[in-house]
């Protein structure tokens, strides 16, 4: 018999799914649903330029509204920014917009090759920090021969963020 895969802990929460699922390229929200039901995935990306945050409720633009908080945690990204600024931008409107204070930090210069720019990259997660999120996983995946790195990202306070560095510090190797 196999044993039991673990949890996979993220932030200090825990998930019995390893696996991530996106909202993109279904055929329609129903379908979406559907299959994130069917996944048993608790993690759903969905990027923001495809969420209806105006409280509008939009029937054919909102798919927040096929995905329930209640089974599935939001992890809106910033697919789609361009540059750091489009990317802190978006950041910041996923957090007053009251969606999860996670975020999938992504940004594609060239909308055809969805090629990752690790320069602005960089610079949106300075300027992040500097606003008190704080990475809490960092995932790599295979796409296209190259190596994309994912960063997960968790708006912290002042306090949580020097308990995170003094932890982070303490569990650094010491050569």
């Amino acid at each position: 018999m196999a044993d039991k895969p673990s949890k996979l802990k993220i932030a200090g929460r825990e998930f019995t799914s390893r696996l991530l699922v996106g909202t993109g390229k279904f055929a329609s929200n129903e379908l979406m649903r559907d299959a994130l039901i069917a996944s048993g995935t608790e993690l759903v990306t969905v990027a923001l330029r495809r969420a209806d945050i105006s409280g509008k409720h939009d029937p054919f633009a909102n798919i927040l509204d096929f995905v329930d908080p209640k089974h599935f945690l939001l992890l809106p990204n910033t697919s789609g920014a361009r540059n750091a600024a489009e990317a802190v931008r978006l950041a910041r409107l996923a957090a007053s917009a009251g969606l999860p204070t996670w975020i999938k930090l992504e940004i594609h210069p060239d909308p055809r090759y969805l090629l990752p720019d690790p320069v602005e990259t960089l610079a949106a997660a300075e300027i992040l920090v500097k606003e008190g999120w704080a990475p809490t996983q960092c995932w790599s995946i295979l796409r296209s021969q190259s190596l994309l790195i994912l960063f997960a990202w968790q708006k912290h306070s002042k306090k949580q963020l020097k308990q995170d560095a003094k932890l982070a510090k303490s569990a650094w190797p010491k050569n």
